[in-house]
């Protein structure tokens, strides 16, 4: 089995993307800035090895990389914003090519390979960008709006009370990936590099409009759910970029192409995602 460097291995991603690598019997060095915080401590219970690593020290992550047949890295646009995300993946390239490991499996955005004016995707096409400059053997993952940002904290209120919002157009489709989607991909790609190096793969799980999200979320619970549309001047201003171009142009991700590629991922739709989910109010 790979021995597998998971940097921000406590992250949304790279928790779950260590979990599964361990599970499927890989040696997995675990990069945490805290390795005394709880999600560490289980990581090492569960057979990881941690070592302290942050994204903002070249250094640290190179010598973390040093003898791993992989790197698994996501953005960091939650914590650190577009720039810093930018600069935390760049990081990470720079820290690759010094250790000489054998893969980078990168976790970008879709839509982040051409200009969109986006900062969100603006950093990640700059780390993108960096990867081929330097020329790495890496595949980069390319997820949709993730399903898990229904979660975020200025939809909460909403969900309480029986809405699903969304700062789109009802008759907007949009395509969406499950978190957990994500990490069974980044497994394929540690797994088959013969087959995934030097590629770029975007990925959806399913792709539906509010209303329809609104729909099979009732069907999910039980709880009656109606789509309503978040005002755009409720947003941060890049948040609001996003959601206009989301609008304008938004993702083109043959499903069916890829579904069919990748049958082991299990792919969830909206509805099965949304079952095991536990919801407000």
């Amino acid at each position: 089995m790979s021995s597998v460097l998971v940097a921000g291995a406590t992250g949304r991603i790279g928790r779950p993307v260590a979990e599964l690598l361990l599970s499927r019997g890989h040696r997995v060095r675990a990069a945490v800035r805290d390795p005394q915080s709880a999600a560490a401590a289980e990581l090492a219970r569960s057979g990881a090895e941690v070592v302290v690593a942050d994204f903002d020290d070249v250094a640290g992550l190179a010598e973390a990389a040093r003898g791993t047949s992989a790197v698994v890295a996501a953005g960091t646009a939650h914590r650190a914003g577009p720039e810093g995300e930018r600069r935390h993946g760049e990081n990470v390239a720079e820290a690759v090519a010094r250790a000489g490991a054998g893969l980078l499996v990168y976790v970008s955005g879709a839509g982040a390979d051409r200009p969109t004016g986006v900062p969100v995707l603006e950093s990640k096409r700059a780390v993108e960008q960096r990867i081929a400059q330097l020329d790495l053997p890496a595949t980069i993952l390319a997820p949709a709006y993730f399903m898990e940002n229904a979660f975020n904290p200025w939809n909460l209120a909403a969900l309480a009370r029986g809405a699903f919002p969304l700062a789109l157009p009802a008759d907007r489709p949009l395509q969406q990936v499950a978190v957990g989607d994500v990490v069974a991909m980044a497994a394929l790609a540690v797994e088959r590099p013969d087959e995934l190096a030097g590629r770029r793969i975007e990925i959806a799980s399913d792709e539906l409009t509010g209303v329809e999200a609104a729909e099979q979320l009732t069907r999910a619970t039980g709880r009656p759910y109606v789509f309503e549309r978040t005002p755009a001047e409720q947003l941060a201003a890049p948040l609001q970029l996003l959601f206009a171009w989301l609008d304008a142009v938004g993702f083109d991700i043959d499903l069916r192409a890829l579904h069919e590629r990748h049958p082991e991922v299990g792919w969830r739709s909206f509805e099965r995602w949304a079952a095991a989910q536990s919801w407000p109010g």
